[in-house]
């Protein structure tokens, strides 16, 4: 089952959880993206979650391809992510 989302997530404006597998190609890359950008935003939480250890997410965003990233709740990037489309989504989701 996967868990709920603590405090401190609850208080940021952006939740990003970054659904990976060890065994997949692009995660690892898209993974250092993430912690590139991140630490540039205030507010912002991520939870880095492995696939099979996570079943319920996968059922809940009906995940069928890795890295999926979900930003608050709702399946941002399935497979590709870019710099600028991350910046992006987060900085429109700060902005309100």
């Amino acid at each position: 089952m996967f868990q709920s989302m603590s405090e401190k997530e609850a208080e940021s404006k952006v939740c990003i959880e970054f659904i990976f597998s060890d065994t997949c190609p692009d995660c690892p890359p898209a993974k250092e993206l993430v912690e590139r950008i991140v630490p540039e935003f205030e507010d912002v939480d991520v939870k880095y979650l492995e696939a099979r250890n996570n079943p319920g997410l996968i059922e809940k965003y009906d995940i069928t391809h890795i890295p999926t990233i979900v930003i608050n709740e709702e399946v941002a990037f399935v497979e590709s992510l870019t710099e600028a489309k991350l910046r992006t989504k987060i900085q429109e989701l700060i902005d309100g």
